[in-house]
């Protein structure tokens, strides 16, 4: 068989690949009516986006003279989509708040656009800590852990990951001594899974840059049948363990993304379509639960039968589509402009 050596591409497409099919999964649980009696909670596929992202800033910040703009990158290309859809959902809830659930103000909205959390009513849970819209509630946990990198490199950037990684357990360490009802505190302090998601991404890219330290040979015939194993028995086990914990998400999913690592990192490639759609995946993120929530109120998908089904991927597909245009122009054109802009500037 043909002998390489393990070497992680600059460009991982598999993890664009996971990104899509963590969209997807969110996709399905905001669809409740679809799950049936599958015994998958697909709400914890969130967490594979915050192993992704403690994964992705380590690598992203290899080189230390990237580390000047690491907070301004990230600004960049997260907030012209949020604010925008943040004024939207803002004037929109003037007019029709039914079809957000409340009638947001304009404190709200201040508080939506700083990611300062507060509590507010929902549609499906009566009241909780998310900003205007909805889903943005992730980019709240996103940015207080790129706050705590940040930190991490400017005392040292050879030892960021285990300083971000102490940082991240003391939050989560405050939630467990002190809790606490104030919103702010709450929010970020309350979710111990999280900020382990994040050490979990940390820890993957210690283990997988070791890994190429060492030159190790992978027999590349056998790649795809450890990755395909490994991924197909963590995703297969919650269909005999139910309930199951986040506690055993977390690690499922860790599983997945080393299996995508190490699919990239022995040069197999993955399916550009997943890429390209992995590529819109922020947008379709915060933009599906729109399509999704229209759905389910005025097409009534709120069971398991072929017509739902068939209506529901209709519906994904004019989100999938919607959300192209979204990253062509905002993520795409809109963010690079903004980046040439604040760059030149800097200088």
């Amino acid at each position: 068989m043909e002998q390489k050596v393990f070497s992680l591409p600059k460009r991982i497409d598999s993890l664009q690949a996971l990104r899509f099919s963590g969209a997807m999964c969110v996709t399905v649980y905001h669809f409740t009516g679809l799950q049936g009696t599958c015994p998958f909670d697909f709400s914890h596929a969130v967490y594979l986006f915050y192993i992704i992202s403690g994964f992705v800033v380590m690598l992203s910040t290899e080189n230390p003279a990237k580390k000047r703009y690491f907070l301004t990158r990230r600004l960049i290309r997260t907030l012209p989509l949020y604010w925008g859809l943040t004024v939207f959902t803002f004037i929109a809830g003037q007019f029709v708040p039914d079809l957000i659930g409340y009638k947001p103000t304009l404190e709200h909205l201040i508080k939506s656009m700083l990611f300062i959390p507060y509590r507010r009513a929902t549609a499906k849970a009566g009241s909780a800590l998310r900003p205007i819209v909805g889903l943005g509630h992730t980019l709240q946990m996103e940015m207080l852990f790129y706050l705590l990198f940040l930190v991490a490199m400017r005392i040292s950037h050879k030892h960021r990951g285990y300083i971000a990684a102490g940082l991240a357990a003391l939050v989560a360490l405050v939630g467990v001594v002190f809790p606490t009802d104030i919103p702010v505190i709450h929010f970020y302090t309350a979710n111990p899974y999280v900020w382990t998601s994040f050490i979990a991404g940390l820890g993957i890219y210690g283990v997988f840059r070791l890994l190429q330290n060492r030159n190790l040979p992978m027999r590349t015939g056998r790649i795809p049948a450890f990755s395909i194993t490994a991924t197909a028995i963590a995703v297969c086990i919650p269909a005999f363990l139910k309930p199951l914990s986040v506690w055993y998400s977390i690690p499922m999913f860790a599983i997945v993304l080393c299996a995508g690592l190490v699919w990239s990192g022995c040069g197999f490639r993955t399916p550009k379509p997943l890429v390209k759609l992995g590529n819109v995946s922020y947008s379709y993120y915060l933009i599906h639960y729109y399509f999704v929530t229209f759905a389910v109120r005025m097409i009534h998908i709120d069971s398991f039968s072929l017509r739902n089904v068939l209506l529901a991927v209709l519906v994904c597909a004019v989100a999938w589509g919607v959300s192209w245009v979204s990253w062509y122009l905002i993520e795409n054109k809109c963010s690079k402009c903004l980046q040439k802009l604040i760059m030149h500037s800097a200088i």
